[in-house]
């Protein structure tokens, strides 16, 4: 890797009420599965137009269920020249689910995307960054099933879901054999902050972003950012029920997500996750013959 490093961009591909579900309560009436793909398929579509103008190839961690339910996106997806990928079937914590019950949903889910997509389904990332330590018997499942990589550990402390404390922070090689590439941080007075995706990117200053893309570039070390489909499309549900603190984390800088996302996009160079493993070498190059990876 040099100073010209290719940074990842990834998109987990959920609904807003499925993927808070688990984060605070939300009101009976405000779920409903035709309506959340409803809003899946208008802002995923929306971000494949985006990313077409801008030129941009993405890696797309989409929910099993999806692939039953609107599965027209994830062959829009894929006919588009992105990767495509595993988000788990349902937007669940994995460590709330027993290693047969997990085994189970990672298994349709992969094959069901590989049905659909007509591509091999190499990547994995859990539903909130959900694998931790005591879930971390996960990424031998994800290895027995032929997942290639996992982009699921966040290498930080201080959030009270997810995160992995003192944990490697670059791409490496697992135990087992499959790839993990970490969400993204920088060490800021001896900690790990994290940045680049989701709440991270909408609440920080662009500034501050993008100088920490180029100082984690500039050391050859690779940015993953992820976004999900309200943060940057039309379409994302209004709960009014919902505390000023948790309209402001959720909502904040939604409106204009797309043209934030746009300036980092061009301000830096994007592929997906397989291209870059494959580019630096960090999977088996006979991949680079198989046609089913774009």
């Amino acid at each position: 890797m040099n100073n010209n490093t290719k940074n990842c961009f990834s998109v987990d591909v959920e609904g807003f009420v499925e993927s808070n579900l688990q984060s605070f309560h939300i009101p009976e009436k405000y779920i409903s599965r035709d309506k959340e793909n409803y809003e899946i398929e208008k802002n995923v579509n929306f971000i494949l137009s985006f990313l077409d103008n801008l030129n941009v190839k993405g890696t797309f961690f989409f929910l099993g269920r999806i692939a039953q339910d609107i599965p027209l996106i994830i062959k829009e997806t894929a006919k588009q020249g992105h990767e495509i990928a595993c988000h788990s079937y349902e937007h669940k914590r994995i460590f709330g689910l027993t290693e047969i019950e997990f085994k189970e949903n990672i298994l349709y889910s992969k094959k069901s995307l590989e049905d659909i997509s007509g591509t091999a389904v190499y990547g994995f990332r859990a539903p909130d960054f959900s694998i931790t330590k005591a879930s971390l018997w996960a990424l031998d499942i994800l290895k027995e099933l032929g997942f290639l990589y996992d982009s699921s550990i966040y290498p930080i402390g201080l959030h009270d879901v997810y995160g992995i404390e003192n944990t490697e922070t670059g791409i490496h090689t697992l135990p087992n054999g499959l790839m993990e590439f970490p969400l993204s941080t920088m060490e800021v007075f001896g900690k790990s902050l994290p940045f680049c995706g989701g709440g991270y990117f909408r609440l920080y200053p662009l500034s501050i972003t993008e100088h920490f893309i180029r100082k984690s570039n500039s050391n050859g070390s690779p940015c993953m950012i992820y976004i999900h489909p309200y943060e940057v499309g039309n379409e994302i549900p209004q709960i009014s029920e919902m505390s000023l603190y948790r309209r402001f984390r959720h909502y904040y800088n939604c409106k204009d997500g797309y043209k934030r996302l746009a300036k980092t996009l061009k301000s830096f160079d994007f592929c997906t996750v397989i291209e870059l493993l494959k580019e630096n070498q960090f999977v088996d190059l006979k991949l680079q013959n198989n046609s089913n990876i774009r």
